[in-house]
Order: C-alpha cells, then sequence, then structure tokens
C-alpha cells in the first residue's frame, strides 16, 4: 500500500472516523507484510541449513558431502603420529630366507691385497622382499585302472568330488577370485583381465560368477555360525544403508561388532524387514544404532543405546544455524562425558558413581534452563489446516534428549557400551564404496551372494585370520572358525 502526498494531505483533513479506517487499514496490511518477511526469512534460513549442512552437523554421511570438505570437528594442535597402542607394520627379517646371496670382497680397500682366498669369518645381513612372477601349477589327477582277478572286471579310482571337468580351476583361483571382487572390489571383467595378464589364462566372467555362487552356497553354515555368535553378544551394532539391486532400491542391513560381521539384504528398511531377518526378534542385548524409529518397536526385547557421534554432530547443526545455547552446552557435555569414559576404560574401572551423578543432573539442567529456546508452542492452524504442526529441528532433537536420556546416557553405567556406532559405520562404509564402484548390483541373488561372501570376509579380518587361506578352506569344507569370541 503506497499513498501519494496528495492522498496524506487529504487524510490529514479528514473526519476521525475516516481517519481511524485509514489507520486500521495500515495496521492489516503491516501485519500482512510482517508475517510474509517471518515467512521469508523461514524459508532462507531452512535453504541456508540445507545449503550447509553436511557430515560436521547432521546425521548425514560423509558421503554425502560431495566434493565439499567439511570444517573437521577435532581441535588443532593434538599429537601426531600414529596412537598409542597401534601395532606398526615393520619389515622383519626372515630366519630361513628362499635365496641366500653372498657377496664377497675381491680386495682389501686399505692395503690393495687380493682376498679371493681368503676365508669369510663373518657376514652383515640385509634382505629383500619380493614378488614372484605368478604362475598356475597344473595338478593332473588319474583314475588308475585295475582288472579284478577274480572277476576280469576292470575297476577305476574315484576322482576328488570338487575335481568334476577335465580342465577346471582350482580352489587358490576361487579364492582370489572373491578376494579381488568381494574385497577389493574389482569388476569381473578387470579380474578377468588381471588373471590373463599375470598367468596368461583369462576365465570368462561366467566361471567366476559359478564360482562365485558355489563360495556363497559352501558359507552358509558359516554365515549361521556368524549369527549365533552375535545372538549371544551383550552388546551389538545395528545401521542400514541403501543397495540397489535389479533396478529397485534395496536396504542393506547390519549388526556387528569388534569380532563378528552379519549383513542381509531386504527390500524393505523397517519391521518387515527386521521381523523377516528375525535378529531383534530374538536378541535380548543392548542395540546401539543412530536413532532409527523401528529399533523401538516393543516387540524387540532389547535395550537401546543412542550413538553419541551423531547427537554431537545434530547439536552442532542447531547451534550454528538457530544460534541456541542449550545445543552447544549439551554438545559440550556429551563431550566431556566421552572423555570421562576413555578415562576410566584406560585405568580398567567402571565410571565414577559421582561423576555419572553429576553429568545426569547437568543434562537435565541444560534441557530445563534452555526449556525457553526449544520448546516454542506452534503458531495457530489456518483455516482449513489438517495435521500436525511441524516441529522445528531444535524442538525434535531437544525431545529425544528428553525422552531417550537413558538411552543417550547408557554408556556412562555399562562398561560394555561404547560411546558411539562407529563400530557398524566402519562396517557400512566398504559396502557403499562397492556400490559406487561397481554400480547397483544387477540380480537380488546377487546382491544377497555379496552381502553373505562380504561377511565373512569381514569376520575373517576382525580375527586377523589369513583371508585367502580361510576362502580356500571354505571351499574344501575344511574352515572353522574356533571358539567362540
Amino acid at each position: 500500500m503506497k499513498l501519494s502526498p496528495e492522498e496524506i494531505k487529504a487524510i490529514s483533513h479528514s473526519t476521525p472516523e475516516e481517519i481511524e479506517k485509514v489507520l486500521t487499514g495500515l495496521c492489516t496490511y503491516i501485519e500482512k507484510l510482517e508475517t510474509k518477511i517471518e515467512q521469508l526469512e523461514t524459508r532462507v534460513q531452512d535453504l541456508e541449513r540445507q545449503l550447509g549442512t553436511d557430515s560436521r552437523n547432521s546425521s548425514k554421511p560423509p558421503s554425502s558431502d560431495g566434493f565439499r570438505k567439511p570444517k573437521s570437528l577435532r581441535k588443532p594442535g593434538g599429537k601426531h603420529g600414529a596412537p598409542n597402542g597401534h601395532k606398526g607394520h615393520t619389515l622383519k627379517m626372515s630366519a630361513t630366507p628362499d635365496e641366500v646371496i653372498v657377496h664377497e670382497p675381491e680386495i682389501c680397500s686399505h692395503c690393495s691385497r687380493l682376498l679371493g682366498e681368503v676365508p669369510v669369518h663373518s657376514c652383515k645381513k640385509r634382505q629383500v622382499l619380493d614378488l614372484p612372477i605368478p604362475r598356475l601349477i597344473y595338478t593332473e589327477h588319474q583314475a588308475a585302472a585295475k582288472r579284478c582277478p577274480n572277476c576280469r572286471h576292470e575297476e577305476y579310482g574315484l576322482f576328488p568330488q570338487e575335481v568334476k571337468a577335465p580342465v577346471q580351476y582350482g580352489d587358490s583361483v576361487q579364492a582370489w577370485t572373491a578376494y579381488l571382487n568381494m574385497y577389493q572390489h574389482l569388476p569381473l571383467e578387470r579380474i578377468c583381465q588381471l588373471f590373463r595378464d599375470l598367468t596368461g589364462h583369462r576365465p570368462s566372467e561366467g566361471t567366476l560368477l559359478a564360482s562365485l555362487e558355489k563360495l556363497s552356497d559352501r558359507l552358509e553354515p558359516h554365515e549361521q555360525t556368524i549369527r549365533a555368535r552375535l545372538l549371544a553378544s551383550p552388546v551389538v551394532h545395528a545401521d542400514e544403508t541403501g543397495m540397489p539391486a535389479d533396478g529397485r532400491r534395496n536396504w542393506l542391513h547390519l549388526i556387528s561388532n569388534a569380532y563378528w560381521t552379519l549383513y542381509y539384504i531386504h527390500p524393505k528398511r523397517g519391521k518387515e524387514a527386521f521381523d523377516d531377518f528375525s535378529f531383534l526378534t530374538a536378541y535380548k542385548g543392548t542395540v546401539v544404532h543412530d536413532f532409527w524409529a523401528s529399533y523401538f518397536n516393543p516387540a524387540y526385547k532389547v535395550a537401546h543405546a543412542l550413538c553419541g557421534s551423531h547427537l554431537i554432530r545434530e547439536c552442532e547443526g542447531i547451534a550454528e544455524y538457530d544460534g541456541h545455547r542449550w545445543a552447544a552446552e549439551m554438545q559440550a557435555l556429551l563431550r566431556e562425558a566421552l572423555a570421562v569414559k576413555k578415562q576410566a576404560a584406560e585405568a580398567g574401572r567402571p565410571v565414577p558413581e559421582k561423576s555419572a551423578s553429576a553429568i545426569e543432573s547437568r543434562y537435565d539442567e541444560i534441557l530445563e534452563n534452555r526449556a525457553g529456546e526449544w520448546r516454542v508452542p506452534p503458531p495457530p492452524k489456518k483455516t482449513g489446516e489438517r495435521g500436525k504442526h511441524k516441529k522445528t529441528k531444535s524442538a525434535n532433537l531437544a525431545e529425544r534428549f528428553v525422552l531417550y536420556k537413558a538411552d543417550i546416557l547408557r554408556f556412562l553405567r555399562d562398561g560394555q557400551v561404547p560411546f558411539d556406532n562407529n563400530q557398524a559405520e566402519r562396517d557400512v562404509r566398504m559396502m557403499k564404496v562397492k556400490s559406487k564402484i561397481s554400480g547397483p548390483f544387477r540380480t537380488e541373488k546377487g546382491a544377497v551372494q555379496f552381502a553373505r561372501i562380504r561377511g565373512f570376509i569381514s569376520t575373517v579380518r576382525k580375527q586377523e585370520k589369513n583371508l585367502l587361506e580361510s576362502l580356500i578352506l571354505v571351499n574344501q569344507g575344511r574352515f572353522s572358525f574356533g571358539a567362540p569370541k
């Protein structure tokens, strides 16, 4: 509403009733402008939040950052080099080298005397580790024939059960195929070419696929062993991520701990997938996860522990974009609680009761004292508007802290419960790398086989077993995980 100087002059000479009418119209117009401005400011804030949200200040994974390099939350100036307790990887000499080359001196550098007939009295040693040029080893199996002296019947010896063709690839080639495809993420075509370059023989992609399918079938009982060991574990980590297969979106689900890894593929992400896999329905321990609502279904008789690292990042986003002090204070408290937990763990004792109680009290005080920031009443509904009001991100996060306090701080009271869900994130990360390198799976069957084989590989590596040797033993039917861990 814009008034010309003439209109303003005319209004000034009007009656009080006319002036009141004009002012009422102006006030209504100003109220509309204020409402519009508020809506636009909210929209701008939401857009700025969307543009600035990354793995540093939200629950988004690092893979979503793209080419943007988020600011690290770690404090600068820390100790450089490997962390305390890291084993390191130093080359060591072998007591039984495959070849020994002696380099004898021919002439004395001091007096120029020839030393060819002088005996060697000692040696300095240096060793070089190298890879031989690979080649295929041919093993010929012969079924010997014998004629029975009694009935003259000719009898042949039996070939091993796994030797079915006149010429075929052996267990080691199949193990290398699984290692290169399932762990190093090489596509089958490149694996075929690699074998050709190294050995002069190029297996077909169909041959490699058949070997992977056979390996997957042989791993089924070992997958059941992994499942049983995880069911017996007091604490497990859980996560899920999208995994396209057969042109449709599927979900890769994970259950793991420090020794065992179990993957499974399902078209759905929530309760239907959990029930079909029937792990949570049978598990009685603590599940560490990232606050996916389906885990809280009352049908699952489990305890919950929420990832503290995710909560710290979400608090970072609230403090950064909303300026709420409660989020910054809660972020600092969680970091302090983590430091207390680490200090207690290094000393080999539980968190002192006094420290745990103090942290829990400050936790409540932050939410109560700063309630004015997040406990904002919703605006009145517009005419014809249905459903619940959309809460702010700050309100949603604060209410999560209120409702799930025991699950968020469980790591303080239970020494077996970690602060974060990093174990699951590490176990899922390389699965996403596979999807990015090789693209979606062409069949759901291929995705299921990959999940089973990759779960076995992850478990073997966690237990520091020789991976290729383990895969060969599986193909030979002689693998065992050994005593429970």
